[in-house]
């Protein structure tokens, strides 16, 4: 018998994790733009944050995955 693949499986949860996460952190910061528009300023800080922070992320999930199966 051919095992189906779901959409939510236990192998896929990681990824609904960080998506969700993502999402959360997208919509805290356009409230807070929204409630506050002169004091988020885009600097450089803000846009390394904005381009390195979900990539760091998935690399902290799949590294801590990989480290938890040995």
């Amino acid at each position: 018998m051919m095992r189906l693949n779901i959409l939510f499986d236990k192998e896929n949860f990681k990824y609904f994790l960080i998506w969700s996460i993502s999402l959360l952190i997208t919509i805290v910061f356009k409230i807070f733009g929204y409630l506050k528009p002169d004091v988020l300023l885009i600097n450089n800080y803000l846009v390394l944050l904005l381009v390195f922070g979900p990539a760091l992320l998935v690399t902290i999930v799949l590294a801590s995955d990989r480290i938890l199966k040995r």
